[in-house]
């Protein structure tokens, strides 16, 4: 997300947004997903799905893993990295999102479901997806030490 989509959900209180990437992947897939992200309106909670601004300009489309005094403990839910982030670089709330050809609102007791298997068992799959990680690394190694 860049400026451009920032002032968008600025002047009209919501934005469509096409995910870029895998991060948040089984929700969001990049080749047919959307969400619609909504200005900030209250503190998010856990398991909340939070467009925030990472660096200078970069949007990224995250979970709530649970809030820590005043930062926000932040994870993709392909990934196993917690992120720290501050509640004034938060900018709005996915309250819906298009998958596989229809509307799913955050409000469906199978999505609600997902978000807390996927935020409550974060101790579990961190692991995971950290050796995951870490075996794709060591194959694009091995791979290129092939190929040379």
């Amino acid at each position: 997300m860049g400026y451009a989509q920032l002032e968008e959900l600025k002047k009209h209180g919501m934005y469509l947004s096409t995910p870029k990437g895998i991060s948040m992947n089984p929700m969001l897939y990049e080749a047919d997903s959307v969400a619609e992200i909504h200005a900030i309106t209250r503190p998010p909670a856990r398991y909340d799905v939070v467009m925030y601004i990472r660096g200078e300009s970069q949007g990224v489309i995250h979970r709530v893993l649970y809030k820590k005094g005043d930062i926000y403990v932040i994870n993709g839910d392909n990934c196993w990295q917690k992120e720290y982030v501050r509640q004034e670089q938060i900018y709005g709330i996915v309250t819906r999102f298009y998958r596989r050809g229809r509307w799913h609102e955050v409000t469906e007791p199978a999505y609600r479901l997902y978000s807390h298997i996927w935020a409550d068992l974060f101790f579990i799959r961190r692991p995971i997806l950290y050796i995951r990680d870490k075996l794709k690394s060591l194959k694009r190694k091995t791979q290129r030490k092939l190929s040379l």
